[in-house]
């Protein structure tokens, strides 16, 4: 997207581009110590954005002597964290244009509750909707596909905005509540009525060509909170399947955490260096190191010993002749 300015002015579609200028009316202070004269000498060995304008009138007709378009893309928000989202649930404010329904719902604490918010963005992962990537939160296709064929209602804070208006009302007594519940479920029966009717479909692109052991269906690739898993897209089944989790374990090559892939006895190591290693040899290997003292371990607690006891310890004591009979 190209965009420009011009006399501090946004165009989105491109501008004639102008520097910025200041002029200054009443210099305050710096009159006292010349910082004013300083900076209208100092105007040639400035930057162009900090030039002074001068004297300056309504109506006055200025030429511009050099004109350019200034090309650029607009930057995309920052994606959703779990603390960003929970704060957006908390004041929702910026996804309502309604300046009553907005301050019901910041009356009222925002989208769900303090004790509901995380359970809901849980489920979210949980539902495959969304994913983790680092501490960024990632709509998966599920999830967008999700919210392309919800009712329209449904997809703005606004909605919860409206019910919590009629609550108010309810419970200051100026509307009877049920009327509420009655339109209630009318509106849910016209979603399901609705959705049902749609001809609008629902395709999985993370499909792979392995079959359920249960349902015979074909399982689903799924990148969950704890790894990689194979899932059965039918609820009432509830297959799952590890393929992979990501350990406490590091490396010995590059010192990053490892995964651990596959089940069983083929369970392996793995690392994006190239590290493999079996899961139980490994183990093994981890169990050994962690009941080795080596010599820096050794003369680490030999100094902790005379530190603590401002001498020579019996134990550095015996091991300093040990030292000197294999000499």
């Amino acid at each position: 997207m190209a965009g420009g300015r011009f006399l501090g002015g946004d165009c989105r579609r491109g501008a004639l581009l102008a520097p910025k200028a200041k002029r200054i009316s009443t210099p305050g202070w710096k009159a006292l110590y010349g910082f004013a004269e300083k900076e209208e000498d100092d105007d040639d060995d400035r930057k162009e954005d900090d030039q002074n304008l001068g004297a300056i009138n309504k109506g006055m007709a200025v030429t511009a002597k050099t004109v350019a378009v200034l090309k650029g893309k607009t930057k995309p928000p920052p994606r959703y964290t779990e603390a960003t989202l929970l704060t957006a649930m908390e004041h929702p404010g910026k996804q309502i244009a309604d300046a009553q329904l907005w301050a019901v719902l910041e009356g009222r604490g925002g989208i769900g509750t303090p004790a509901t918010r995380a359970d809901i963005i849980e489920k979210l992962f949980a539902s495959s909707y969304v994913e983790r990537r680092g501490r960024e939160i990632w709509p998966l296709s599920k999830g967008m596909q999700l919210v392309d064929l919800g009712p329209e209602p449904l997809r703005s804070p606004e909605l919860t905005g409206q019910w919590e208006e009629r609550l108010l009302r309810i419970s200051e007594g100026k509307e009877p509540g049920a009327t509420f519940l009655d339109e209630m479920y009318a509106f849910a029966a016209a979603l399901v009525r609705d959705v049902k009717q749609s001809e609008e479909t629902y395709r999985h692109d993370n499909l792979t060509r392995t079959r359920c052991p249960l349902c015979g269906q074909f399982l689903l690739e799924i990148n969950g909170k704890k790894g990689k898993r194979l899932a059965c897209p039918d609820r009432e089944c509830g297959y799952r399947q590890n393929l992979s989790f990501t350990s406490n374990a590091r490396c010995p090559r590059c010192h990053k955490r490892l995964d651990v892939v596959g089940e069983g006895e083929k369970r392996l190591y793995v690392c994006k260096c190239g590290f493999r290693e079996k899961f139980d040899r490994f183990n093994e290997e981890l169990k050994a190191r962690a009941n080795h003292s080596g010599k820096r371990d050794v003369a680490d607690y030999m100094r902790k010993q005379q530190k603590e006891e401002g001498q020579t310890s019996p134990f550095a004591a015996a091991w300093a002749d040990a030292q000197r009979n294999k000499k």
